[in-house]
């Protein structure tokens, strides 16, 4: 639907006026309604690459693709984390012979260390870019999702 100007809205009768306003309200739903849907398959594409809390033990981690992002998911205190399986530093795969002490996750490229519950870096060689980290979620059947969103770290 095209949207009216304002001197064509100056010259409509309260008739036509109300029917913009019912067909507007109709596509607001619509609207709605695809953001809905769209929410819901997402949710449900992540899961199927997601994982149950048993598939790790404590102090675990492991790196994964989800949709083409690389994550680590890391399991601390029974909490499941993700974020970015990248050093920000040099893009080296956290995953790949880093080490999870705690809640800090060390880079076995150049020693940076990162807390996984918020990605802050807390040592790092030169720069102190932070590690993006994802929102975990976990689903009605007990699987852990995150939602990858692509942008900048942090």
């Amino acid at each position: 639907m095209k949207t009216p100007t304002r001197a064509e809205l100056e010259k409509m009768s309260y008739d036509e006026l109300d029917e913009l306003a019912s067909e507007l309200a109709e596509e607001d739903e619509a609207i709605k309604t695809i953001r809905h849907y769209f929410i819901d398959e997402f949710w449900k594409r992540m899961s199927e690459k997601a994982i149950l809390p048993s598939d790790l033990g404590d102090g675990e981690m492991i790196g994964v693709s989800l949709e083409g992002t690389p994550v680590l998911w890391a399991k601390v205190e029974g909490k499941i984390y993700a974020l970015g399986d990248r050093c920000p530093h040099r893009g080296f795969p956290l995953h790949h012979k880093g080490k999870l002490d705690g809640y800090t996750l060390t880079c076995a490229y150049h020693g940076g260390q990162f807390d996984i519950r918020t990605g802050a870096c807390l040592r790092h060689p030169t720069e102190t870019y932070p590690c993006q980290t994802f929102d975990v979620q976990t689903a009605d059947d007990g699987t852990i999702v995150c939602q990858v969103v692509k942008g900048k770290p942090g």
